[in-house]
């Protein structure tokens, strides 16, 4: 009969975190999706009005601009909830930190993709005014940093439960 070790493996704490930034990324991204692609159908394609050819087309960059910094503002906040929760499991101040903030980085990364490809898949009458995804490189870069430091610390101060 073997058992298990009361010891958390490293790399499954951070597919751990990493799978759950997944799922949400997934879920905004389809949510971003279908958003957008609501608000294009009312404010451009199925809009009446005085001209709904200039505001439609605003309103739907508004949209997915408001969508992009969802993506951005989920990421601290699910980092520093699985920090807290996978850095409880280790006793080893660093170990925990440097676990919750590998998976934090990585798991920003794949939820910010999967989120903006969801967004990227909106397409015709009035899309022409949303941003590039090359523009959001900069801030998709200072967003993971920041993801990733929050998930480090509260990955560290999680370890400290343990004690």
């Amino acid at each position: 009969m073997s058992r298990q070790s009361t010891r958390p493996s490293a790399r499954r704490q951070v597919a751990l975190i990493v799978g759950a930034f997944t799922a949400v990324g997934v879920a905004l991204g389809i949510v971003g999706f279908v958003g957008t692609d609501w608000v294009r159908t009312q404010f451009v394609t199925a809009a009446t009005g005085s001209d709904p050819a200039t505001f439609g087309p605003v309103f739907v960059a508004l949209s997915v601009l408001q969508t992009t910094m969802t993506l951005f503002f989920a990421g601290p906040i699910l980092a520093a909830t699985l920090g807290l929760l996978v850095g409880s499991r280790f006793v080893n101040h660093g170990t925990a930190g440097a676990v919750a903030a590998a998976g934090s980085l990585v798991g920003f990364f794949v939820l910010a993709g999967a989120g903006l490809a969801g967004l990227a898949l909106v397409s015709g009458p009035g899309t022409d005014q949303t941003y590039s995804l090359v523009g959001a490189v900069g801030p998709l870069l200072l967003s993971g940093a920041t993801t990733a430091a929050t998930g480090g610390v509260a990955g560290l101060l999680g370890s400290r439960i343990v004690r």
